[in-house]
């Protein structure tokens, strides 16, 4: 059985890393910045489930609203795309 692989936007997740590479951003704002650019919100939770999983982005604490940051490895994963 062949096993499938999640496919992304690029665009989408560039557009996400992009906002977090100037500065730490809660879920709401983060949202609300990606719409005006692109996506919509399910494709919004899923690159973010996404780059959350692959280590490119993480919370800044454990806190249930903490905000995301961009991890090194999301910044060179930015650089690629």
């Amino acid at each position: 059985m062949k096993r499938r692989t999640k496919r992304i936007d690029p665009g989408l997740a560039k557009v996400v890393l992009a906002e977090l590479s100037k500065g730490a951003l809660r879920r709401r704002d983060l949202h609300k910045r990606t719409l005006r650019q692109r996506g919509t919100s399910a494709t919004f939770a899923s690159i973010l489930n996404y780059l959350k999983q692959h280590g490119h982005v993480e919370k800044t604490s454990l806190r249930h609203t903490a905000p995301y940051r961009i991890t090194e490895k999301g910044m060179r994963f930015l650089g690629g795309l």
